[in-house]
């Protein structure tokens, strides 16, 4: 008998596995903490090695001169001019210190409900929505922005990093106002310090509808009839 029950016991435990392994598309490189508290700063990805179609991916650039977007396959790096202006350029590769990308090209929409208007409401909706997913997941936002908060690391040539405060050295803020585009976001409840920060679940950038624009979001205010969410369509079909 008990061996009947341990094979149950290791066949679930192995369909489970297999399961998660299936469905979990997310790779992650490097570790936040590790740049904010150790200084480790150098690239750790090129991007080049990721621009497949589908491909979504977001990260600080390496040395923090600027942020960096995989959209679609394509990179996106913004940082700031010697006027203290935001630029975004088109890059063939970019290098990441850490970073965290999918490959998902069947994405299905979903409903935003009509209490979330802004990034902490999406986070809550997100994380009763999937509440019984427990693998990291990338969700696509498309839409109109009532108001956007983004920023853009800009840390001086030669700093040393020993804690956040000495990595946000030289960042700087930028808001929007009815501003059409997209957020790449990536949703866990087990990659704080990781990948997101340590008092959140999601990490987004957001990029605009000319490519004009581009950063790590702070905060935002929509209308949930502008804006739609897309995931992958997997997700929307596990059992409870």
């Amino acid at each position: 008998m008990r061996k009947i029950l341990l094979i149950i016991f290791l066949s679930f435990c192995f369909n489970s596995c297999e399961h998660s392994k299936e469905m979990n598309n997310v790779k992650i490189i490097g570790l936040m903490s590790d740049v904010m508290w150790k200084g480790k700063m150098d690239g750790l990805i090129s991007t080049d090695t990721i621009s497949l179609k589908g491909t979504y991916g977001l990260g600080p650039l390496e040395n923090l001169k600027g942020e960096v977007l995989v959209f679609d396959g394509t990179t996106y790096i913004s940082g700031i001019n010697s006027n203290e202006k935001l630029y975004v350029n088109k890059v063939e590769a970019a290098k990441s210190p850490f970073f965290v990308y999918a490959t998902e090209k069947n994405l299905e929409k979903v409903p935003l409900p009509s209490n979330v208007n802004d990034l902490s409401s999406l986070e809550k909706y997100i994380d009763q929505k999937f509440s019984k997913i427990e693998i990291p997941f990338v969700f696509i936002l498309k839409g109109k922005w009532k108001n956007l908060n983004i920023h853009s690391v800009n840390l001086p040539a030669g700093s040393i990093v020993s804690s956040p405060k000495e990595a946000h050295e030289g960042l700087k803020n930028f808001t929007y106002e009815n501003i059409d585009g997209y957020i790449v976001g990536f949703f866990s409840r087990k990659h704080q310090a990781v990948f997101t920060h340590h008092d959140s679940f999601i990490h987004c950038h957001f990029v605009s509808e000319d490519k004009e624009i581009m950063g790590h979001v702070d905060s935002f205010n929509i209308n949930n009839q502008t804006v739609s969410m897309s995931v992958a369509d997997r997700l929307l079909k596990t059992k409870p």
